[in-house]
């Protein structure tokens, strides 16, 4: 029994702490990278993306013990959807997810299509 104990300690010391996980860590109006190593009890990198017409994008990165992946899009325009992606690799939340929620447009390009579609407007019923 002496022996099967001591054999268990020496395993748990040659192994070492286990690695903590490294996930970009930042807050920005668009895709940022900022590498962090993570508390040893986070298991996810979490990437969050709000979109909202009056107050622009705000990307969220972090480190996170629990995530839960979601999408959600509001009716009114005005607040906004947003996704939640979770992954559990290093550094694997450097880029944004493709999976934009449906109809969400990044106000850099709602501003645009504003202005286009005013100047159409204003070319077809010059007198509003």
């Amino acid at each position: 029994m002496k022996t099967v104990l001591l054999l268990l300690l020496l395993l748990a010391a040659a192994t070492g702490p286990a690695r903590a996980l490294q996930c970009h860590v930042c807050t920005s109006a668009s895709n940022c990278e900022r590498p962090k190593m993570c508390q040893p009890s986070s298991r996810y990198c979490k990437t969050q993306h709000k979109v909202d017409a009056l107050k622009g994008n705000l990307v969220e990165k972090s480190c996170e013990d629990a995530c839960t992946p979601d999408t959600h899009q509001t009716g009114q325009v005005s607040s906004g959807a947003s996704y939640t992606h979770c992954c559990e690799t290093d550094l694997c939340n450097r880029r944004l997810p493709s999976r934009a929620p449906a109809g969400a447009l990044p106000l850099s390009g709602a501003l645009p299509l504003a202005l286009a579609l005013g100047l159409l407007a204003l070319l077809w019923a010059p007198g509003l």
